[in-house]
């Protein structure tokens, strides 16, 4: 690996460590260090800050490092297989189309257990990814980064439309309301058990074809030249932004721009080799969502500001100047 990638990510993961022992101090009430170091070494339960610490505080870091992470690798994927700079899972309407199934597993399955939730929230996702391929085929030449982005915003107003009419009409507006916003409060360590290995296996996926990817990211004729398998290739980082958007959705909401933003300031650090942007991205992602969370608390404290609204802040500036260039063809 070239010292300047190397460089990079040590200083990303050595980011992410220093943000996520922060991230543990910082709340409606501040913990010591000392106190943080004290619950995992010698843990008391009695203590009420050591208890915030390993109910609260710890899955609410795991969360973070799951949905960064997975929000990231998936816009990263999503942008190298289809050559557009402007993909991700919240501009193509991919994480609305996961929170629309977790409406319907609200309704249909009341008492559906986490696994069920996390199983609607794959289809949701599936069906909205359908939709924006069906469009991509009907324009045609036509589908331009610019063109798929505004029928990604479409296809999401159409899916967050239709989940607002059902939770208002079955009236679960309240149980969906904490997805919906976004968010990483009240997090427990059961539902980190239940989708981490999703998102495992959804990274593993993605790192084991990165090298592909890297290939379509030139193009689809230099690919093929090169040997790479076209649709096999696209069709399991299909599965993987699946896997990686829906269960992040299912756990912490649809947190958007996270996978538009991360991938393009990687691959300004490490260059254009998805081997290495790939596990970058996901450290980026990490740092981001870390960053929005320390944010959400401390905006208003003691009250919580969403987190999707603070990543948004970040996401929409960054995405109308995508947006512009690309319109200019810059």
């Amino acid at each position: 690996m070239p010292l300047k990638q190397l460089f990079w990510g040590i200083l990303l993961a050595g980011l992410v460590l220093g943000l996520g022992l922060f991230s543990l101090t910082v709340g409606a009430r501040d913990i010591p260090l000392s106190t943080i170091l004290a619950s995992f070494s010698a843990y008391d339960g009695e203590n009420f800050q050591e208890l915030i610490i390993r109910t609260l505080r710890w899955p609410r870091l795991l969360a973070a490092l799951l949905c960064g992470s997975s929000f990231a690798v998936s816009g990263a994927l999503m942008q190298g297989i289809t050559n557009n700079p402007m993909a991700s899972p919240s501009i193509l309407g991919i994480n609305s189309g996961a929170s629309f199934g977790m409406a319907l597993a609200m309704i249909l399955l009341p008492e559906a257990t986490l696994n069920q939730t996390v199983g609607f929230s794959f289809l949701g996702a599936a069906f909205a990814t359908g939709i924006i391929l069906l469009v991509a085929s009907r324009l045609g030449g036509k589908a331009t980064p610019v063109y798929l982005a505004l029928a990604g915003t479409a296809i999401s107003a159409i899916f967050t439309a239709a989940t607002r009419m059902l939770v208002v009409f079955f009236d679960v507006a309240q149980d969906l309301s904490y997805w919906t916003a976004g968010g990483l409060s009240g997090i427990r360590l059961e539902q980190i058990f239940r989708v981490g290995p999703w998102t495992l296996l959804g990274l593993g996926i993605a790192l084991a074809i990165s090298r592909q990817v890297t290939l379509l990211s030139f193009g689809d004729e230099l690919a093929v030249g090169l040997g790479a398998q076209l649709g096999k290739i696209r069709f399991l980082a299909g599965a993987v932004v699946l896997l990686l958007s829906g269960s992040a959705v299912a756990l912490a909401g649809p947190i958007g721009f996270v996978g538009l933003v991360t991938p393009h300031m990687v691959r300004k650090l490490v260059g254009i080799d998805y081997r290495v942007v790939l596990p970058a991205s996901a450290l980026a992602g990490t740092l981001l969502v870390l960053l929005a969370d320390i944010g959400a608390r401390l905006v208003n404290p003691p009250y919580e500001t969403p987190l999707g609204a603070i990543t948004a802040l970040i996401g929409v500036p960054f995405f109308m100047v995508l947006a512009n260039r690309e319109r200019k063809g810059v």
